[in-house]
């Protein structure tokens, strides 16, 4: 008999839901400029907000699996800090001149504008180590997402507020099976999802929107933003929990068969590291929010956002960027020494072989 092997398709409904979500994320910082303009866009915002980073967070540690292989730090080290290191000089020099800055500066530890996420992802996956050791994993994940607030001296230093508050998330991605993904694509689903949003809409919209933003940010202190109360890490909790609610709602409308985006949500890399360097060119070079006064000034927005995702996911954007965005200019680098070992490993042996022979 044949030894065929059945070739395991991949699900698009994962794809399908990067794709979106970075999209939002990227819609989320063209709107940030304007948000101030009216409340209906702040809370939109803050909507979205509650839905894009937590939801992408946990399909991220969804897709995670298998941390203990062998290589598996050596991995992540090329895929995701050696970009990250790459592009923090590279954005901190071109900041440097898009905003006629005076003097240089670079931080290893203080992550470009929207690379926060990738420091904290190696950082997340780094925490599996430790965490997947414990007993109740999940629990101890939630308590230093809720205890990271109180420390005063944790901020955007070395990203620990944010990499701490969103490694709940995470971690319950990575715990998370195939099979209860399933609930999310039951057409009843639907209807349960629409009201959790209309409920969490409502209830977020009690909340000033300024407030909302701080707690969504999650890059400083509780007492950062102003609040010293012993019992604040509660309001962390009940975001938690709305995050959790919206971010299932989303998963109900996401489709489940292959979409013309689906295999770009395989490329949501591409879009997510570069988009922040050309929003903010856009903004100092053509976008002029104090120039808006009807609603068309508003609509290019989503449009812009449209089109910067597409094209960052496009062909010849990832076949020229993908050296840097995967990490292969480290194999580029290097190829010389392989060359080197091989064509001197013969020698190497001989001589090795003479010694013992002497």
């Amino acid at each position: 008999m044949l030894n065929i092997k059945t070739v395991k398709e991949r699900d698009p409904f994962y794809d399908n839901a990067r794709f979106i979500l970075v999209f939002l994320v990227v819609l989320g910082h063209f709107i940030v400029q304007v948000k101030h303009h009216h409340w209906l866009i702040f809370e939109f915002n803050n909507f979205l907000s509650l839905i894009r980073m937590p939801s992408l967070v946990v399909i991220t540690g969804f897709l995670s699996k298998g941390f203990n292989r062998p290589g598996y730090i050596e991995k992540n080290v090329k895929a995701i800090l050696v970009p990250y290191l790459l592009f923090q000089i590279i954005f901190a020099y071109y900041y440097y001149i898009l905003y006629d800055k005076s003097i240089f500066t670079y931080d290893f530890f203080q992550p470009q504008f929207s690379l926060w996420f990738i420091f904290s992802l190696f950082m997340w996956k780094m925490l599996l180590f430790i965490f997947t050791r414990l007993t109740h994993p999940l629990i101890w994940a939630f308590v230093f997402g809720v205890g990271i607030g109180y420390v005063e001296s944790a901020g955007h230093y070395m990203n620990i507020q944010r990499t701490f508050t969103y490694f709940p998330y995470f971690l319950l991605g990575f715990y998370l099976k195939k099979e209860q993904f399933e609930i999310v694509k039951k057409k009843s689903s639907k209807l349960i999802g629409m009201v959790i949003v209309l409920i969490v809409w409502f209830l977020v919209s009690q909340i000033p929107p300024a407030e909302v933003q701080s707690w969504l940010a999650a890059n400083r202190s509780y007492v950062a933003n102003g609040h010293e109360e012993w019992y604040i890490g509660l309001k962390r909790a009940m975001f938690y929990s709305f995050s959790l609610l919206v971010g299932f709602a989303f998963l109900c409308f996401v489709p489940k068969k292959k979409t013309f985006f689906t295999k770009l949500g395989q490329r949501t890399a591409y879009i997510y590291i570069l988009h922040g360097a050309i929003v903010k060119t856009l903004y100092v070079h053509y976008i002029r929010p104090e120039e808006f006064n009807s609603i068309w000034d508003y609509i290019q927005l989503p449009v812009y956002a449209v089109l910067l995702v597409l094209i960052l996911s496009s062909k010849p954007v990832t076949w020229i960027m993908k050296p840097l965005i995967e990490g292969k200019i480290v194999d580029y680098c290097i190829l010389p020494f392989k060359w080197i070992i091989n064509k001197y490993k013969p020698v190497f042996q001989r001589n090795e072989e003479i010694e013992k022979s002497a």
